[in-house]
């Protein structure tokens, strides 16, 4: 079956260093902050549990935490507002089941771990209690546990704030995934922390090797982006263990339709292969006719 993919333009680069709004609106993250997490009480270097697919108030991410010192969940990468903390003034630590009570506010109590090690960290805003136990992975010690891919290609450009998430692998936590990414033509870059600062410092950031686009580098000069020259979905797969990093289209295999690629009358997809009886103006879809495949905006 051919395949014809047209070229979309629809962005318009934006410089790297345009002011970003505050991140109050992503209901997806819960940043850790605290002497027990890796970036201590620096939120601009805070890493964020990210909202699982099932339940959107259920908080998920493995981490690196310090023994007998404190940390606490922020809805925000500033404070001043809302928290969960422990229900226990003393100090919580997980009891036999990994489980500690959460309070929304209320006292400013934090939690603790009774050893160093990697934590696979599963936090219930609406059940409000958090599941801390030691994850299977403690080869290397796991000091993020989201990335962020921001850039033209991506359907919020360099709105920072909005960046796509860059989801972690549980058994394999130092991989990071982006599924089914609607990009754009255009460049993007990844940064582990999505706050960082206002000058968008290259430490926050991973750029293309270039030498090598299958690679990455953290916090290299000269500001090298990995280059979308073909709009459609694409998955995103990046280990920060060995810098390695695969974007491939995720179409491979989606249209497979030859029985109605052959027929004369147009045949519409949506861009994770399901049909369409009847798109919508301004739809992005995958149009099949005649044998032929093209991505097309109605």
């Amino acid at each position: 079956m051919m395949k014809n993919f047209t070229k979309l333009s629809l962005c318009a680069m934006m410089i790297a260093g345009a002011v970003s709004v505050n991140a109050q609106g992503r209901s997806d993250l819960l940043f850790i902050a605290g002497d027990g997490a890796p970036s201590g009480w620096e939120l601009n270097d805070a890493t964020a549990l990210v909202a699982t697919a099932e339940n959107a108030n259920v908080y998920t991410g493995t981490v690196y935490l310090k023994a007998d010192s404190e940390f606490k969940f922020l809805t925000t990468y500033d404070f001043g507002n809302d928290e969960y903390r422990s229900t226990v003034s003393t100090g919580a630590y997980p009891d036999a089941d990994g489980k500690v009570a959460l309070q929304l506010n209320g006292n400013d109590n934090k939690i603790k771990v009774s050893e160093s090690a990697n934590y696979l960290i599963t936090v219930d805003t609406e059940a409000l209690t958090a599941t801390i136990v030691k994850s299977a992975y403690q080869d290397t010690q796991i000091n993020f546990c989201s990335l962020f891919m921001v850039g033209g290609a991506t359907a919020t450009g360099w709105e920072r704030d909005k960046a796509h998430t860059m989801k972690q692998d549980v058994e394999n936590p130092y991989v990071f995934k982006a599924e089914k990414e609607a990009f754009v033509e255009g460049t993007f870059k990844i940064t582990w922390a999505i706050k960082g600062d206002e000058n968008w410092s290259a430490k926050y950031w991973y750029f293309k090797d270039p030498t090598d686009e299958t690679k990455m580098v953290l916090g290299a000069q000269g500001d090298n982006q990995w280059n979308i020259t073909s709009a459609g979905n694409y998955d995103v797969i990046a280990n920060v263990l060995d810098n390695t990093i695969s974007i491939k289209s995720a179409l491979d295999g989606v249209v497979a339709v030859e029985a109605e690629a052959e027929a004369a009358e147009a045949v519409y997809y949506n861009m994770q292969g399901v049909r369409v009886a009847n798109p919508a103006q301004g739809q992005l879809v995958i149009k099949v006719a005649n044998g032929k495949a093209q991505k097309v905006v109605l």
